[in-house]
């Protein structure tokens, strides 16, 4: 029992005695963390099968922009094309809108952009964009990325306004 008691109290001194640090590993990489809380992502599945998935971040709070609705989308598509042309977001047998409506621009980025590398969830195998859509009216922005033959991926975020 003494031995016990011994073994306690000098864990608790060295325990005491002991740098006390706050470990934060996101404190160093801000915008990742701001991408990331504006960040959602929807999948295209038939049969248990991930036919596509898109993870779109919504740039307008995290540049302060108003005048458009401006996304930051990373695309995969089972059997994609491999002509550029074609594939990703140019694959014609896929279609993305904001709210019913079509996109003004699809930009491709390259992932190692500086955009790219601040944004979370990026991977080798995505086709990554800045999509921009016309201003839009209503409290919630609807995005959907469908294919006629399967159910669409929707994601849905809070419209931003600059005060």
């Amino acid at each position: 029992m003494k031995r016990l008691a011994i073994i306690i109290f000098s864990i608790a001194i060295l325990t005491g005695c002991a740098v006390k640090e706050e470990i934060n590993i996101f404190a160093k990489d801000k915008p990742y963390v701001e991408a990331l809380r504006y960040t959602k992502k929807g999948d295209i599945v038939l049969s248990l099968e991930n036919k596509a998935m898109i993870i779109a971040t919504y740039l307008n709070p995290l540049q302060k922009r108003n005048d458009k609705e401006y996304f930051f989308v990373r695309v995969y598509i089972d059997n994609d094309f491999e002509d550029p042309k074609k594939s990703g977001l140019f694959n014609p047998y896929y279609t993305i809108t904001l709210n019913g409506h079509k996109p003004l621009t699809i930009k491709e980025v390259e992932s190692d952009s500086k955009l790219a590398k601040t944004m979370p969830f990026v991977q080798k195998w995505y086709r990554l964009y800045i999509v921009t859509f016309p201003k839009s009216k209503g409290k919630k922005l609807q995005l959907i990325f469908k294919n006629r033959n399967y159910p669409p991926a929707v994601v849905t975020f809070e419209r931003y306004e600059v005060d």
